[in-house]
């Protein structure tokens, strides 16, 4: 077991965890705040073999910085990924918070130890180098600061790159899954606060899996004496050129709207902290600064009378855009067949305002439909299937899509009213689904919504 621990340097403050396997998945994440909750939650993983901690561990220096801080900045400050100094004239350094909890729970500080189950070994790590390092970035990914369209952008980027290493199988993770959904509906500083402790957690566990699966990756800045980092050997490529100032403003006003401006109105559908704050939501027009509850009961009005299903066996990242497509042509509900947890990465949030149901399987969606007296018309370009433009498509129906690559399953092709395809003229066999999806959804619309709007 590999953990990882964004460790608060003072009592008070938020600590993010992480456990990863031998192999390298994520198995838990939470944050707390107190060293009993930190004591409690290490009692219930694995025994751990080497644990990677952001925060200072060895501090013997009475002011100024350590040799390990100033060797890690001129190899990583040009890429904004220097690190803080420390030292005891702080009341939290003396000790330090991570050697207090180091020596309490018998982990060695020296990496020069070869961890163990029975003598692990605690390192000091700092997320930001690593990530630089690791991802080969330009400069730091800006989530910790900013306003919150701009940190949501930063984390949506840290996200997506924790999610391509294969090693870390977040898809198949519970806790990262939850991560997910909590990132997507966050809308204040404090959600997005909460998350960057777990993530950098996650990150601190992944950087101790590497000190012992790919030693190679990592290099030690200092040494035990004297104080040390843990992070990627210096970059040998050059750092992203600074744009200009003015830029951010512009990407911020293009995605939403400042606080309201004049006499705030009274009609309860409007939320008193956007119109104090703004709205950076992915929202039209009409409903600025709208509560989420109140946005649904207007939609829910003049939903369309059709249905969207997918079938979710192998966790198909073009579920997102379809959930987006379906909220973009006002779908009535939107279907998950199969697993549970679905990748919610390309709905961009939408999903809030989306009637969204689960069937554990293809039987349990044909069930849901004949009681509502709604054909399943599965979209699969499989023999003696008939292309959408001939078909006669209803106005109340179920529209289903299979995943990325196999398609529709046997159970589901069986079980549909009609199987229909889009026809192609080019070599490919198949197109993207959520692109598939989003054709025939509008098929839909360009045939029924004239009337139904």
């Amino acid at each position: 077991m590999f953990i990882g621990i964004d460790l608060a340097w003072g009592a008070n403050g938020r600590t993010g965890l992480a456990a990863l396997d031998a192999s390298g998945a994520l198995t838990d994440s939470t944050s707390v705040r107190t060293d009993a909750e930190i004591k409690a939650w290490l009692a219930r993983q694995e025994p751990a073999v080497v644990i990677g901690v952001d925060a200072p561990l060895i501090v013997p220096n009475e002011t100024g910085q350590r040799e390990a801080e100033g060797l890690l900045g001129r190899a990583y400050s040009r890429f904004d990924a220097g690190p803080h100094s420390s030292n005891r004239s702080r009341p939290w350094m003396n000790p330090p918070r991570g050697l207090r909890l180091a020596e309490e729970h018998r982990w060695s500080v020296d990496p020069a130890h070869v961890g163990t189950v029975d003598e692990p070994l605690c390192l000091e790590v700092y997320p930001h180098p690593g990530m630089v390092g690791l991802f080969r970035l330009g400069r730091i990914l800006p989530y910790k600061k900013g306003a919150v369209a701009d940190r949501r952008v930063a984390f949506e980027g840290l996200l997506a790159r924790l999610e391509a290493v294969d090693v870390l199988r977040l898809a198949d993770s519970s806790s990262w899954g939850s991560i997910r959904e909590r990132f997507e509906a966050a809308e204040r500083q404090v959600d997005l606060d909460v998350l960057e402790d777990e993530i950098d957690a996650v990150f601190c566990a992944y950087l101790a899996w590497l000190w012992t699966a790919q030693p190679d990756a990592l290099t030690v800045y200092g040494d035990p004496t004297a104080g040390y980092i843990i992070a990627p050997p210096p970059p040998d490529w050059q750092p992203t050129p600074r744009g200009p100032a003015a830029a951010p403003e512009v990407e911020r006003a293009a995605v939403g709207v400042g606080p309201w401006e004049g006499e705030r109105p009274t009609d309860p559908r409007y939320d008193p902290e956007l119109l104090a704050q703004g709205d950076t939501r992915n929202v039209v027009d009409r409903y600025r600064y709208w509560r989420m509850e109140a946005i649904v009961a207007d939609l829910d009005q003049r939903r369309h009378p059709f249905s969207v299903a997918i079938e979710n066996w192998q966790h198909d990242l073009n579920i997102g855009s379809i959930v987006r497509t379906a909220n973009a042509f006002l779908a009535d509900t939107v279907h998950i067949v199969g697993r549970r947890r679905w990748n919610k990465r390309g709905a961009m949030v939408t999903d809030r305002y989306q009637h969204v149901l689960h069937h554990d399987d293809v039987a349990g969606l044909l069930a849901w439909a004949r009681e509502r007296g709604l054909p399943v018309v599965a979209v699969d370009n499989v023999p003696g299937s008939v292309p959408i433009e001939e078909y006669d498509l209803p106005e109340a129906c179920v529209l289903l899509f299979g995943q990325e690559g196999p398609g529709l399953t046997a159970e589901a092709l069986a079980g549909a009213d009609a199987v229909v395809e889009i026809r192609q003229f080019g070599s490919t066999r198949s197109i993207n689904a959520s692109a598939a999806a989003a054709i025939v959804m509008h098929e839909w619309i360009r045939r029924w919504a004239p009337s139904v709007s």
